[in-house]
């Protein structure tokens, strides 16, 4: 494409100016998702074909199908972002929560920042396998989430009680919306064939199980749902791979909220995001080096009794594809 002078025009003339590569290969993906004639494209799709064809080929079709439906996809890309709601990392989220629960005699009340879908918050109705026979989890579940493990064994017991679950989007997937879940499924990398999967199964999990998510900046909304949460539980606030949207500004201002209802109440704060980043919100235990460019810290701050713990528990792969857990 970026050789294409016509497709770049047409990617020119698109109105949403957070376009980007991502998001216009996902617009291509939702319309063959809806089954629009695709004049072979899907063919190299390995999610939507037993036998993909070989992807050296599939640029022909690629730019054949854009300039056969240009006004579909700009219509699209108007009004979509880039939207994932990556349940494999429930893989981390869980022994993190179980982490927290051990260091406090409360139940939890989880709050997911960027909650898409709301499928995270549901991390209690999915089964885990973490290698080498370690499983655990809803072993009947339709979503089983493999992860490879690296470094200690993480802490998997006992789970922690639930005292209530939120998320915050700025745009939420409703999950009875046809349109707004196959957009989600779009935004998944076609040859990520497992992810694509896990997804489909965590919708129908979603669909009945209806995850509560309210629409809002989580800046703005987050001191309004703390201060109504109930004040036996202690407040669970997790964001994973989503203050990178957030300005700098916005990230000091987010952790300034953290901060002031920490002060307030006992508080958890779970961040999986890049090390600069979190710096930024406040974060300022010394996080190591990464062992590889794609692993990111996960974090975890524990403001009670007048005072703030911080710790790295471990790093994390892309995705949630693997997990090292620290001593």
């Amino acid at each position: 494409m970026a050789d294409d002078p016509e497709l770049l025009e047409w990617i020119a003339s698109t109105i949403n100016p957070r376009v980007d590569a991502t998001s216009i290969l996902a617009a291509v993906h939702d319309r063959l998702l809806a089954g629009v004639a695709d004049g072979g494209l899907a063919a190299f799709y390995p999610n939507l074909t037993a036998r993909p064809s070989p992807p050296d080929g599939a640029y022909p079709a690629l730019r054949a199908f854009v300039l056969a439906h240009r006004d579909e996809l700009a219509a699209l890309l108007a009004e979509r972002t880039t939207q994932t709601n990556e349940v494999r990392r429930c893989s981390y989220l869980l022994p993190a929560l179980v982490f927290a629960a051990a260091r406090t005699a409360r139940p939890l009340a989880l709050i997911d920042v960027g909650a898409s879908a709301g499928l995270n918050l549901l991390f209690d109705r999915y089964g885990y396998d973490y290698g080498d026979g370690w499983v655990c989890g809803a072993a009947a579940s339709s979503v089983q989430i493999a992860t490879q493990s690296r470094g200690a064994r993480p802490p998997l017991a006992p789970w922690p009680t639930i005292a209530g679950r939120i998320g915050i989007d700025l745009t939420p997937v409703a999950l009875g919306d046809g349109a707004a879940t196959r957009w989600l499924e779009a935004c998944v990398w076609p040859e990520h064939v497992d992810r694509f999967a896990l997804l489909r199964a965590a919708l129908a999990i979603g669909r009945a199980a209806k995850p509560r998510v309210i629409a809002g900046n989580a800046i703005e909304v987050l001191p309004t749902l703390i201060e109504s949460t109930d004040t036996d539980a202690a407040i669970v606030v997790v964001n994973t791979n989503v203050i990178q949207y957030f300005s700098p500004d916005e990230r000091a201002a987010y952790g300034r909220v953290l901060r002031d209802a920490g002060d307030r109440r006992e508080l958890f704060w779970i961040a999986n995001e890049h090390r600069a980043l979190l710096r930024q919100a406040g974060f300022a235990q010394p996080i190591g080096r990464a062992s590889e460019s794609s692993a990111l810290p996960l974090a975890i701050s524990h403001w009670h009794d007048g005072g703030r713990d911080e710790f790295v528990l471990a790093e994390v792969g892309p995705h949630g594809r693997w997990l090292n857990w620290f001593d």
